[in-house]
């Protein structure tokens, strides 16, 4: 499937989603800002990681917010792999590693989503389709390290069960990081994000449930910032106000992925 997204010289740069409407619309609310807003109050933005980075949307949004920071886009299956070097081929900023961040070296079997490549995973769940593929895993700390990655300025974790791991395995880098963007899909992982997180940040802004959420939590003197408790409210707006209308894009063979053309 293919539709439009923000970014300089539309006729160049179509975006490539994975397969079906849900997709399509995760992919929608990443790149108008709605589910992991850059925050204008956090500025010498250097370094980004994107473990779970799927097809790239949040890989594309915050190339786009911070040009001059490197984006390091992690995903390990295979598909969304392919979508993802498609979509960020064009923003020198984005480097691509095709792992996923865990615990410890290793592979892994991979289950994917019945309706989304966003929802794929290590762990077994009903919403998996049956089908699956071996990946490798790193160790998200020695993966930095190898990187040269001694500080992390923006950091997203989706990866669908194993957030705790990932961020418990960059714990050393956690004090240089300002925003930190999690999804947890359990109220023990929350509970354990949380303790992890406290000596240094602060929950920021969150749409939770008992077992699932989406939070941001920001570096505590970030947290004192005389323009953070503003900007809560907008993105408080941006999540209550309707979505753009935009048709959901179809492809004439049906099931391969659509682009959008971005703005």
């Amino acid at each position: 499937m293919t539709a439009d997204v923000d970014r300089a010289d539309p006729a160049e740069a179509p975006f490539e989603y994975g397969r079906g409407f849900l997709s399509w619309r995760v992919c929608e609310e990443i790149l108008e800002g709605r589910t992991y807003p850059a925050l204008p109050f956090v500025d010498d933005v250097r370094v980004v990681v994107d473990a779970g980075a799927n097809v790239g949307a949040t890989s594309v949004y915050f190339a786009q917010r911070h040009p001059d920071a490197t984006i390091h886009a992690v995903e390990p299956a295979r598909e969304s792999l392919e979508s993802l070097v498609r979509n960020t081929s064009r923003l020198p900023n984005v480097v691509v590693h095709p792992v996923g961040l865990a615990a410890r070296d290793g592979v892994a079997t991979l289950h994917h989503g019945r309706d989304d490549s966003g929802s794929s995973s290590i762990h077994r769940a009903e919403w998996h389709d049956g089908t699956e593929e071996t990946i490798t895993l790193r160790a998200a700390g020695a993966w930095a390290a190898e990187n040269g990655i001694d500080r992390i300025d923006v950091l997203k974790v989706d990866v669908e069960g194993c957030e705790y791991e990932v961020l418990h395995s960059l714990r050393h880098l956690l004090p240089t990081v300002k925003v930190v963007y999690v999804e947890y899909g359990q109220r023990e992982l929350r509970r354990s994000i949380v303790r992890l997180l406290d000596p240094t940040h602060d929950l920021y802004f969150g749409l939770t449930t008992l077992d699932q959420g989406e939070c941001i939590y920001l570096r505590r003197d970030l947290a004192d910032h005389p323009d953070a408790r503003p900007f809560i409210l907008q993105i408080v707006a941006a999540n209550q106000a309707p979505p753009p209308t935009r048709r959901f894009p179809t492809h004439p063979r049906g099931g391969a992925p659509a682009k959008r053309p971005i703005e």
